[in-house]
């Protein structure tokens, strides 16, 4: 997430992620596309950031579960990861990721709805 603008409010998106299966062709189609350039995130993870000029716009990393399509996770912004994850299972959510920490991030979970949407959650460190 960029120092640049500030944090969005809680239950609100606020970060866009790309899981690709091909990394070096998404950074080459979304550097063409939209002028984006890509900064490894480092701190021992392979992520890279995606930005356009000063700002960060989103994430960019490669699929960890082989087999899955390329897709796009917006993330919502949320006070407690793992209230929110108990609150989305009662209400018949599937947990794909348990909520675990990114240091320097955040908390994060990905959860897919009733419906089959995919969504993250995240409670950033401030």
């Amino acid at each position: 997430m960029s120092e640049e603008r500030p944090v969005p409010k809680t239950g609100h998106f606020g970060w866009n992620e790309l899981v690709t299966t091909n990394v070096a062709a998404a950074k080459k189609f979304y550097s063409g596309l939209f002028g984006w350039k890509s900064e490894p995130f480092g701190k021992g993870l392979e992520y890279t950031l995606l930005k356009k000029g000063k700002d960060t716009v989103g994430g960019l990393m490669k699929c960890p579960q082989p087999g899955s399509p390329a897709h796009w996770l917006p993330y919502v912004f949320v006070d407690d990861v793992d209230a929110t994850v108990k609150k989305a299972k009662k209400l018949r959510a599937k947990v794909v990721v348990a909520p675990f920490d990114i240091p320097d991030v955040g908390r994060i979970a990905v959860l897919v709805d009733p419906q089959g949407a995919a969504m993250g959650i995240i409670k950033p460190k401030m």
